[in-house]
Protein backbone atom coordinates (compact mmCIF):
# COMPACT_ATOMS: atom_id res chain seq x y z
CA UNK A 1 0.00 0.00 0.00
CA UNK A 2 2.96 2.30 -0.29
CA UNK A 3 6.36 2.51 1.22
CA UNK A 4 5.43 4.32 4.40
CA UNK A 5 2.22 2.71 5.51
CA UNK A 6 4.04 0.98 8.32
CA UNK A 7 3.28 -2.14 10.28
CA UNK A 8 2.74 -2.77 13.94
CA UNK A 9 5.78 -3.94 15.82
CA UNK A 10 5.78 -7.26 17.67
CA UNK A 11 2.83 -7.43 20.01
CA UNK A 12 3.20 -8.10 23.73
CA UNK A 13 2.51 -11.59 24.94
CA UNK A 14 -1.02 -12.78 25.61
CA UNK A 15 -0.16 -13.04 29.30
CA UNK A 16 0.91 -9.39 29.45
CA UNK A 17 -2.26 -8.23 27.73
CA UNK A 18 -4.47 -10.31 30.01
CA UNK A 19 -2.65 -9.02 33.09
CA UNK A 20 -3.19 -5.45 31.88
CA UNK A 21 -6.88 -6.14 31.26
CA UNK A 22 -7.20 -7.71 34.72
CA UNK A 23 -5.47 -4.76 36.39
CA UNK A 24 -7.66 -2.17 34.66
CA UNK A 25 -10.80 -4.20 35.33
CA UNK A 26 -9.92 -4.54 39.00
CA UNK A 27 -9.22 -0.82 39.30
CA UNK A 28 -12.50 0.05 37.58
CA UNK A 29 -14.47 -2.23 39.88
CA UNK A 30 -12.60 -1.76 43.16
CA UNK A 31 -15.49 -2.52 45.48
CA UNK A 32 -16.44 -5.74 43.71
CA UNK A 33 -12.82 -6.88 43.72
CA UNK A 34 -12.41 -6.11 47.44
CA UNK A 35 -15.57 -8.02 48.27
CA UNK A 36 -14.38 -10.92 46.12
CA UNK A 37 -11.02 -10.99 47.94
CA UNK A 38 -12.80 -10.83 51.29
CA UNK A 39 -14.96 -13.80 50.31
CA UNK A 40 -11.92 -15.80 49.22
CA UNK A 41 -10.11 -14.93 52.44
CA UNK A 42 -13.13 -15.97 54.47
CA UNK A 43 -13.21 -19.30 52.63
CA UNK A 44 -9.67 -19.94 53.80
CA UNK A 45 -10.14 -18.77 57.39
CA UNK A 46 -13.68 -20.04 58.03
CA UNK A 47 -13.71 -23.31 56.16
CA UNK A 48 -16.91 -24.51 57.75
CA UNK A 49 -18.70 -21.56 56.07
CA UNK A 50 -17.47 -22.45 52.61
CA UNK A 51 -20.85 -23.78 51.32
CA UNK A 52 -22.46 -20.45 52.21
CA UNK A 53 -19.63 -18.26 50.91
CA UNK A 54 -19.82 -19.87 47.48
CA UNK A 55 -23.06 -17.94 46.97
CA UNK A 56 -21.12 -14.68 47.22
CA UNK A 57 -18.72 -15.43 44.39
CA UNK A 58 -21.22 -15.11 41.50
CA UNK A 59 -22.61 -11.89 42.99
CA UNK A 60 -19.22 -10.20 43.19
CA UNK A 61 -18.13 -11.50 39.79
CA UNK A 62 -21.22 -10.32 37.92
CA UNK A 63 -20.03 -6.70 37.38
CA UNK A 64 -16.70 -7.94 36.03
CA UNK A 65 -18.32 -10.45 33.69
CA UNK A 66 -20.81 -7.88 32.40
CA UNK A 67 -18.03 -5.36 31.71
CA UNK A 68 -15.97 -7.83 29.69
CA UNK A 69 -18.95 -9.30 27.82
CA UNK A 70 -20.80 -6.10 26.94
CA UNK A 71 -21.04 -5.04 23.30
CA UNK A 72 -21.48 -1.55 21.88
CA UNK A 73 -25.09 -0.44 21.74
CA UNK A 74 -26.41 -0.52 18.19
CA UNK A 75 -27.14 3.16 17.83
CA UNK A 76 -28.08 5.29 14.86
CA UNK A 77 -30.55 5.13 11.98
CA UNK A 78 -30.28 2.08 9.72
CA UNK A 79 -29.79 2.87 6.03
CA UNK A 80 -30.26 0.32 3.26
CA UNK A 81 -28.17 0.51 0.07
CA UNK A 82 -31.28 1.22 -2.01
CA UNK A 83 -32.11 4.24 0.18
CA UNK A 84 -28.69 5.91 -0.11
CA UNK A 85 -26.95 4.21 -3.05
CA UNK A 86 -24.14 6.75 -3.46
CA UNK A 87 -23.12 6.47 0.20
CA UNK A 88 -23.44 2.68 0.19
CA UNK A 89 -21.32 2.46 -2.96
CA UNK A 90 -18.60 4.63 -1.42
CA UNK A 91 -18.52 2.49 1.72
CA UNK A 92 -18.20 -0.69 -0.34
CA UNK A 93 -15.49 0.80 -2.59
CA UNK A 94 -13.40 1.85 0.40
CA UNK A 95 -13.84 -1.51 2.10
CA UNK A 96 -12.79 -3.42 -1.00
CA UNK A 97 -9.68 -1.28 -1.51
CA UNK A 98 -8.59 -2.30 1.98
CA UNK A 99 -9.38 -5.96 1.42
CA UNK A 100 -12.31 -5.79 3.82
CA UNK A 101 -14.84 -8.21 2.32
CA UNK A 102 -17.14 -8.99 5.24
CA UNK A 103 -20.87 -8.16 4.98
CA UNK A 104 -21.55 -4.57 6.02
CA UNK A 105 -24.46 -2.69 7.53
CA UNK A 106 -24.71 1.11 7.47
CA UNK A 107 -26.13 3.38 10.16
CA UNK A 108 -26.25 7.18 10.37
CA UNK A 109 -25.59 8.70 13.80
CA UNK A 110 -26.30 12.21 15.03
CA UNK A 111 -22.80 12.99 16.33
CA UNK A 112 -19.62 13.78 14.34
CA UNK A 113 -18.28 10.25 14.57
CA UNK A 114 -17.19 7.39 12.34
CA UNK A 115 -16.66 3.77 13.36
CA UNK A 116 -16.55 0.26 12.00
CA UNK A 117 -17.63 -2.16 14.72
CA UNK A 118 -18.41 -5.84 14.96
CA UNK A 119 -22.06 -6.00 16.01
CA UNK A 120 -24.75 -8.59 16.47
CA UNK A 121 -27.98 -8.17 14.52
CA UNK A 122 -30.85 -10.66 14.48
CA UNK A 123 -28.55 -13.24 16.02
CA UNK A 124 -25.82 -12.82 13.41
CA UNK A 125 -22.41 -11.16 13.83
CA UNK A 126 -21.63 -8.61 11.17
CA UNK A 127 -19.71 -5.37 10.75
CA UNK A 128 -21.62 -2.12 10.99
CA UNK A 129 -20.36 1.19 9.62
CA UNK A 130 -21.44 4.19 11.70
CA UNK A 131 -21.18 7.62 10.05
CA UNK A 132 -22.15 10.91 11.70
CA UNK A 133 -24.45 13.28 9.84
CA UNK A 134 -22.18 16.29 10.58
CA UNK A 135 -19.39 14.51 8.69
CA UNK A 136 -21.66 13.69 5.76
CA UNK A 137 -22.47 17.40 5.53
CA UNK A 138 -19.00 18.85 6.07
CA UNK A 139 -16.59 16.39 4.42
CA UNK A 140 -16.05 16.01 0.71
CA UNK A 141 -16.48 12.56 -0.80
CA UNK A 142 -12.69 12.09 -0.87
CA UNK A 143 -12.36 13.17 2.78
CA UNK A 144 -15.18 10.88 3.86
CA UNK A 145 -13.54 8.02 1.96
CA UNK A 146 -10.28 8.72 3.81
CA UNK A 147 -12.03 8.65 7.16
CA UNK A 148 -13.87 5.43 6.33
CA UNK A 149 -10.63 3.85 5.10
CA UNK A 150 -9.03 4.78 8.36
CA UNK A 151 -11.81 3.05 10.33
CA UNK A 152 -11.63 -0.11 8.22
CA UNK A 153 -7.85 -0.23 8.64
CA UNK A 154 -8.17 0.36 12.35
CA UNK A 155 -10.65 -2.49 12.73
CA UNK A 156 -8.24 -4.80 10.92
CA UNK A 157 -5.53 -3.97 13.45
CA UNK A 158 -7.52 -3.81 16.71
CA UNK A 159 -10.44 -6.14 15.98
CA UNK A 160 -8.94 -9.23 17.62
CA UNK A 161 -10.28 -10.48 20.94
CA UNK A 162 -7.25 -9.32 22.94
CA UNK A 163 -7.48 -5.72 21.80
CA UNK A 164 -11.26 -5.67 22.19
CA UNK A 165 -10.89 -6.75 25.81
CA UNK A 166 -8.21 -4.09 26.26
CA UNK A 167 -10.52 -1.40 24.87
CA UNK A 168 -13.40 -2.45 27.10
CA UNK A 169 -11.29 -2.62 30.24
CA UNK A 170 -9.73 0.74 29.43
CA UNK A 171 -13.12 2.34 28.77
CA UNK A 172 -14.42 1.01 32.08
CA UNK A 173 -11.37 2.38 33.88
CA UNK A 174 -11.79 5.84 32.34
CA UNK A 175 -15.49 5.87 33.25
CA UNK A 176 -14.67 4.94 36.83
CA UNK A 177 -12.21 7.81 37.05
CA UNK A 178 -14.77 10.29 35.78
CA UNK A 179 -17.92 9.05 37.53
CA UNK A 180 -17.08 7.27 40.75
CA UNK A 181 -15.91 8.52 44.14
CA UNK A 182 -13.95 5.47 45.25
CA UNK A 183 -10.58 5.98 43.59
CA UNK A 184 -7.24 4.30 43.55
CA UNK A 185 -4.14 6.53 43.62
CA UNK A 186 -3.98 8.61 40.45
CA UNK A 187 -0.42 7.49 39.80
CA UNK A 188 -1.65 3.88 39.50
CA UNK A 189 -4.44 4.85 37.13
CA UNK A 190 -2.06 6.87 34.96
CA UNK A 191 0.41 3.97 34.76
CA UNK A 192 -2.34 1.59 33.64
CA UNK A 193 -3.70 4.03 31.07
CA UNK A 194 -0.24 4.79 29.71
CA UNK A 195 0.55 1.09 29.42
CA UNK A 196 -2.62 0.49 27.39
CA UNK A 197 -2.10 3.71 25.44
CA UNK A 198 1.27 2.40 24.29
CA UNK A 199 -0.58 -0.53 22.72
CA UNK A 200 -3.27 1.54 21.00
CA UNK A 201 -1.44 4.59 19.64
CA UNK A 202 0.81 2.69 17.21
CA UNK A 203 -2.26 0.94 15.78
CA UNK A 204 -3.91 4.35 15.24
CA UNK A 205 -0.89 5.68 13.33
CA UNK A 206 -0.66 2.58 11.16
CA UNK A 207 -4.39 2.83 10.36
CA UNK A 208 -3.91 6.48 9.38
CA UNK A 209 -1.02 5.54 7.09
CA UNK A 210 -2.86 2.69 5.39
CA UNK A 211 -5.92 4.88 4.83
CA UNK A 212 -3.66 7.54 3.33
CA UNK A 213 -2.37 4.98 0.82
CA UNK A 214 -5.98 4.40 -0.24
CA UNK A 215 -7.38 7.94 -0.26
CA UNK A 216 -4.38 10.25 -0.56
CA UNK A 217 -2.50 12.44 1.88
CA UNK A 218 -4.44 15.65 1.32
CA UNK A 219 -7.80 13.96 1.79
CA UNK A 220 -6.61 12.24 4.96
CA UNK A 221 -5.13 15.41 6.39
CA UNK A 222 -8.28 17.42 5.73
CA UNK A 223 -10.52 14.63 7.01
CA UNK A 224 -8.72 14.35 10.35
CA UNK A 225 -8.70 18.12 10.80
CA UNK A 226 -12.37 18.53 9.95
CA UNK A 227 -13.28 15.64 12.23
CA UNK A 228 -11.59 17.38 15.16
CA UNK A 229 -13.23 20.71 14.38
CA UNK A 230 -16.68 19.14 13.94
CA UNK A 231 -16.36 17.31 17.26
CA UNK A 232 -15.31 20.50 19.07
CA UNK A 233 -18.21 22.45 17.52
CA UNK A 234 -20.71 19.78 18.50
CA UNK A 235 -19.41 19.62 22.08
CA UNK A 236 -18.96 23.34 22.70
CA UNK A 237 -21.52 25.18 20.57
CA UNK A 238 -24.13 22.46 20.25
CA UNK A 239 -24.21 21.77 23.98
CA UNK A 240 -24.59 25.47 24.81
CA UNK A 241 -27.42 25.95 22.31
CA UNK A 242 -29.32 22.93 23.60
CA UNK A 243 -28.96 24.01 27.23
CA UNK A 244 -30.08 27.60 26.64
CA UNK A 245 -33.02 26.71 24.43
CA UNK A 246 -34.03 23.86 26.71
CA UNK A 247 -34.64 26.34 29.53
CA UNK A 248 -37.78 27.63 27.79
CA UNK A 249 -38.90 24.33 26.30
CA UNK A 250 -37.63 24.87 22.76
CA UNK A 251 -35.16 23.06 20.52
CA UNK A 252 -33.11 24.03 17.43
CA UNK A 253 -34.68 22.48 14.36
CA UNK A 254 -31.81 23.85 12.25
CA UNK A 255 -29.06 22.51 14.53
CA UNK A 256 -26.93 21.13 11.70
CA UNK A 257 -27.34 24.17 9.46
CA UNK A 258 -26.23 26.37 12.38
CA UNK A 259 -23.22 24.16 13.08
CA UNK A 260 -22.22 24.37 9.42
CA UNK A 261 -22.51 28.16 9.50
CA UNK A 262 -20.51 28.45 12.72
CA UNK A 263 -17.70 26.23 11.42
CA UNK A 264 -17.51 28.36 8.27
CA UNK A 265 -16.95 31.47 10.40
CA UNK A 266 -13.17 32.11 10.50
CA UNK A 267 -13.18 33.34 14.13
CA UNK A 268 -15.05 30.29 15.35
CA UNK A 269 -12.97 27.98 13.15
CA UNK A 270 -9.75 29.31 14.70
CA UNK A 271 -10.99 28.60 18.23
CA UNK A 272 -12.32 25.15 17.32
CA UNK A 273 -9.07 24.27 15.56
CA UNK A 274 -7.14 25.23 18.69
CA UNK A 275 -9.38 22.93 20.75
CA UNK A 276 -8.95 20.09 18.25
CA UNK A 277 -5.14 20.52 18.41
CA UNK A 278 -4.99 20.54 22.22
CA UNK A 279 -2.35 17.99 23.26
CA UNK A 280 -3.03 18.24 26.99
CA UNK A 281 -3.74 14.70 28.23
CA UNK A 282 -2.31 14.41 31.77
CA UNK A 283 -4.11 11.13 32.55
CA UNK A 284 -3.29 9.43 29.22
CA UNK A 285 -7.03 9.01 28.55
CA UNK A 286 -6.92 9.50 24.80
CA UNK A 287 -6.84 6.31 22.70
CA UNK A 288 -5.34 8.12 19.71
CA UNK A 289 -2.32 10.45 19.39
CA UNK A 290 -2.88 14.24 19.25
CA UNK A 291 -3.98 15.62 15.90
CA UNK A 292 -0.64 17.31 15.26
CA UNK A 293 1.24 14.05 15.77
CA UNK A 294 -1.10 12.20 13.43
CA UNK A 295 -0.84 14.80 10.68
CA UNK A 296 2.94 14.90 10.90
CA UNK A 297 3.13 11.11 10.61
CA UNK A 298 1.07 10.82 7.41
CA UNK A 299 3.00 9.43 4.43
CA UNK A 300 2.81 11.05 1.01
CA UNK A 301 0.32 9.49 -1.42
CA UNK A 302 -1.74 10.80 -4.32
CA UNK A 303 -5.53 10.77 -4.16
CA UNK A 304 -7.59 7.94 -5.59
CA UNK A 305 -10.00 10.04 -7.65
CA UNK A 306 -12.99 10.54 -5.39
CA UNK A 307 -14.62 13.97 -5.57
CA UNK A 308 -12.66 16.40 -3.41
CA UNK A 309 -15.03 19.33 -3.90
CA UNK A 310 -18.45 18.19 -2.65
CA UNK A 311 -20.00 15.83 -0.08
CA UNK A 312 -21.40 12.48 -1.11
CA UNK A 313 -24.96 12.84 -2.41
CA UNK A 314 -27.75 11.88 0.01
CA UNK A 315 -31.14 10.96 -1.47
CA UNK A 316 -33.11 11.57 1.74
CA UNK A 317 -31.01 14.21 3.48
CA UNK A 318 -33.98 16.02 5.05
CA UNK A 319 -35.39 12.88 6.65
CA UNK A 320 -31.96 11.96 8.04
CA UNK A 321 -31.51 15.48 9.39
CA UNK A 322 -34.91 15.44 11.12
CA UNK A 323 -34.18 12.05 12.67
CA UNK A 324 -30.80 13.23 13.97
CA UNK A 325 -32.29 16.42 15.41
CA UNK A 326 -34.86 14.37 17.31
CA UNK A 327 -32.13 12.01 18.51
CA UNK A 328 -29.96 14.84 19.84
CA UNK A 329 -32.58 17.20 21.23
CA UNK A 330 -35.32 14.88 22.48
CA UNK A 331 -37.71 17.28 20.78
CA UNK A 332 -40.99 15.57 21.71
CA UNK A 333 -43.34 18.11 23.25
CA UNK A 334 -40.98 21.01 22.71
CA UNK A 335 -41.28 24.09 20.50
CA UNK A 336 -39.05 24.28 17.40
CA UNK A 337 -36.99 27.42 16.81
CA UNK A 338 -34.38 28.35 14.22
CA UNK A 339 -30.95 29.23 15.52
CA UNK A 340 -30.18 31.15 12.35
CA UNK A 341 -33.14 33.47 13.04
CA UNK A 342 -32.37 34.13 16.72
CA UNK A 343 -30.45 37.26 17.75
CA UNK A 344 -26.91 36.55 18.99
CA UNK A 345 -27.79 38.13 22.33
CA UNK A 346 -30.10 35.17 23.02
CA UNK A 347 -27.06 33.22 24.22
CA UNK A 348 -25.49 36.02 26.27
CA UNK A 349 -27.89 35.68 29.20
CA UNK A 350 -25.31 33.83 31.29
CA UNK A 351 -22.78 36.70 31.13
CA UNK A 352 -24.56 38.59 33.92
CA UNK A 353 -24.84 35.43 36.01
CA UNK A 354 -21.14 34.71 35.52
CA UNK A 355 -20.26 38.25 36.54
CA UNK A 356 -22.40 38.01 39.69
CA UNK A 357 -20.77 34.69 40.59
CA UNK A 358 -17.24 36.00 40.07
CA UNK A 359 -18.06 39.08 42.18
CA UNK A 360 -19.42 36.89 44.98
CA UNK A 361 -16.42 34.56 45.00
CA UNK A 362 -13.84 37.36 44.93
CA UNK A 363 -15.75 39.58 47.38
CA UNK A 364 -15.84 42.51 44.96
CA UNK A 365 -18.73 44.89 44.34
CA UNK A 366 -18.12 45.36 40.60
CA UNK A 367 -17.43 43.13 37.64
CA UNK A 368 -14.22 45.03 36.85
CA UNK A 369 -13.07 44.66 40.44
CA UNK A 370 -13.76 40.93 40.28
CA UNK A 371 -11.65 40.61 37.11
CA UNK A 372 -8.84 42.59 38.80
CA UNK A 373 -8.99 40.15 41.72
CA UNK A 374 -8.77 37.25 39.27
CA UNK A 375 -5.77 38.90 37.61
CA UNK A 376 -4.12 39.20 41.03
CA UNK A 377 -4.74 35.47 41.62
CA UNK A 378 -3.06 34.68 38.30
CA UNK A 379 -0.08 36.88 39.22
CA UNK A 380 0.43 35.40 42.71
CA UNK A 381 -0.20 31.81 41.67
CA UNK A 382 -3.44 31.26 43.61
CA UNK A 383 -5.62 31.03 40.51
CA UNK A 384 -6.33 27.32 40.99
CA UNK A 385 -7.87 28.11 44.39
CA UNK A 386 -10.04 30.75 42.75
CA UNK A 387 -11.04 28.34 39.98
CA UNK A 388 -12.09 25.77 42.57
CA UNK A 389 -14.23 28.37 44.34
CA UNK A 390 -15.85 29.24 41.02
CA UNK A 391 -16.41 25.62 40.09
CA UNK A 392 -16.11 23.16 43.01
CA UNK A 393 -16.18 20.24 40.55
CA UNK A 394 -12.57 21.03 39.61
CA UNK A 395 -11.50 19.86 43.06
CA UNK A 396 -13.12 16.47 42.58
CA UNK A 397 -11.21 15.39 39.48
CA UNK A 398 -8.03 13.30 39.87
CA UNK A 399 -4.94 15.38 40.73
CA UNK A 400 -3.30 15.18 37.27
CA UNK A 401 -6.43 16.70 35.72
CA UNK A 402 -6.96 19.52 38.21
CA UNK A 403 -4.69 22.09 36.56
CA UNK A 404 -6.29 21.83 33.09
CA UNK A 405 -9.80 21.66 34.61
CA UNK A 406 -9.06 24.74 36.73
CA UNK A 407 -7.63 26.57 33.72
CA UNK A 408 -10.78 25.83 31.74
CA UNK A 409 -13.07 27.00 34.57
CA UNK A 410 -11.16 30.24 35.13
CA UNK A 411 -11.05 30.95 31.40
CA UNK A 412 -14.80 30.39 31.12
CA UNK A 413 -15.79 32.76 33.96
CA UNK A 414 -13.15 35.47 33.61
CA UNK A 415 -13.31 35.45 29.81
CA UNK A 416 -17.10 35.79 29.86
CA UNK A 417 -17.02 38.66 32.34
CA UNK A 418 -14.33 40.51 30.37
CA UNK A 419 -16.43 40.10 27.21
CA UNK A 420 -19.43 41.59 28.99
CA UNK A 421 -17.37 44.57 30.13
CA UNK A 422 -15.95 45.17 26.65
CA UNK A 423 -19.37 44.94 25.00
CA UNK A 424 -20.68 47.51 27.48
CA UNK A 425 -17.71 49.73 26.55
CA UNK A 426 -18.64 49.77 22.87
CA UNK A 427 -16.78 46.77 21.50
CA UNK A 428 -18.68 44.59 19.06
CA UNK A 429 -18.88 40.90 18.31
CA UNK A 430 -16.61 39.60 15.58
CA UNK A 431 -19.07 36.77 14.98
CA UNK A 432 -22.67 36.00 15.82
CA UNK A 433 -21.52 32.55 16.95
CA UNK A 434 -19.19 33.52 19.78
CA UNK A 435 -19.19 36.22 22.43
CA UNK A 436 -15.52 35.87 23.32
CA UNK A 437 -14.06 37.09 20.02
CA UNK A 438 -14.64 40.84 19.91
CA UNK A 439 -13.64 43.82 17.80
CA UNK A 440 -12.42 47.02 19.46
CA UNK A 441 -13.58 50.50 18.32
CA UNK A 442 -10.52 50.73 16.05
CA UNK A 443 -11.47 47.49 14.26
CA UNK A 444 -8.87 45.15 15.79
CA UNK A 445 -10.12 41.67 16.83
CA UNK A 446 -9.39 40.09 20.21
CA UNK A 447 -9.96 36.51 21.35
CA UNK A 448 -10.75 37.02 25.04
CA UNK A 449 -10.48 33.33 25.97
CA UNK A 450 -7.06 33.13 24.36
CA UNK A 451 -6.06 36.26 26.30
CA UNK A 452 -7.01 34.65 29.63
CA UNK A 453 -5.36 31.33 28.71
CA UNK A 454 -2.10 33.10 27.87
CA UNK A 455 -2.22 35.01 31.15
CA UNK A 456 -2.74 31.80 33.15
CA UNK A 457 -0.03 29.89 31.28
CA UNK A 458 2.53 32.67 31.66
CA UNK A 459 1.48 33.91 35.10
CA UNK A 460 1.43 37.44 33.66
CA UNK A 461 -1.99 39.18 33.61
CA UNK A 462 -0.60 42.51 32.36
CA UNK A 463 -2.75 42.57 29.22
CA UNK A 464 -5.91 41.93 31.25
CA UNK A 465 -5.06 44.80 33.57
CA UNK A 466 -4.38 47.08 30.60
CA UNK A 467 -7.79 46.27 29.14
CA UNK A 468 -9.49 47.14 32.43
CA UNK A 469 -7.53 50.38 32.70
CA UNK A 470 -8.74 51.43 29.24
CA UNK A 471 -12.42 50.88 30.03
CA UNK A 472 -14.64 53.94 30.52
CA UNK A 473 -15.64 54.39 34.15
CA UNK A 474 -19.31 53.61 33.37
CA UNK A 475 -18.49 50.31 31.68
CA UNK A 476 -16.05 49.25 34.40
CA UNK A 477 -18.70 49.19 37.12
Amino acid sequence: MGTTTGRLTARPSVVRDLLLVAAMTARANVISVLVLLAVLAAMVVFREWVPFLWFGLPITAVPLIIMLAQRPRLRGHAVRPAEEPELATLVRQVAERLGFRSPLLLRIVAEPDANVLLTKTAGFRTYTVFVGLPLLRQLSTAELAALLAREFAREQHVGDWRTRMLFRARYSLVESVIDRRFRAPAVLVVRLLRASQARLWPAALVADAEATAVAGTQAMRDALTKLGVAAAAFDLLGTTWLEVLGEDGSYPEDLYEALDAAIDDPHVAARLTAVANDENDPMAIEVEPPLGVRLAALPEHLGYGWDATAPVALRDADALRRWCVREVTGSAGRRPVRLLDLPPERFEANLEDDAAHLMQVTGQDSAAGAVRAAADAVADGTWMRLARALDPETGKVPPPMRAPASRAALTWYVGGVISGLLLAAGWTRASRWTVTVLVDPAGAPLDVEELVEQAVDSGDPTRIRELLADLPERAAR
